[in-house]
């Protein structure tokens, strides 16, 4: 069991790793006082600036009515970054606890596999959500 007094870290992938990821994470602070973060790391290529709120209002918009229609009340974060990664140097304390969702392969490790790898690399508490 992950102690969530400080809260859960819940990372976006696709539109159905996040379900399960969410659907994780609401199980592990179920019946605590722990809250959801929602973290959605959007990559601003290095020719384009960081001006895109309107960008960033829409996706968090997305990403909470997908939370809302799990019956779930998250805090949704966005962040403007130019490496995905950039996100969780910014956004995690020191040994977070995050739930990544998405497939698992045997043969060679998907997206989020590889986030989450990296992410236990750096000392954050992760629990992997397969889709």
């Amino acid at each position: 069991m992950v102690p969530v007094s400080r809260g859960l870290h819940v990372v976006a992938t696709t539109d159905e790793g996040t379900r399960r990821a969410l659907s994780e994470a609401a199980r592990l602070v179920n019946g605590s006082d722990g809250r959801l973060l929602l973290l959605i790391p959007h990559v601003v290529p290095r020719f384009e600036t960081f001006s895109a709120a309107s960008d960033a209002a829409a996706i968090t918009d997305r990403y909470r009515a997908l939370a809302s229609s799990m019956g779930l009340e998250v805090v949704v974060r966005v962040c403007l970054c130019r490496r995905r990664h950039d996100v969780f140097r910014l956004m995690l304390g020191r040994r977070a606890h995050v739930v990544i969702g998405g497939r698992h392969r045997w043969w060679w490790p998907t997206a989020a596999e590889r986030l989450a790898a990296r992410l236990k690399r750096h000392g954050h508490e992760v629990v992997f959500a397969n889709v």
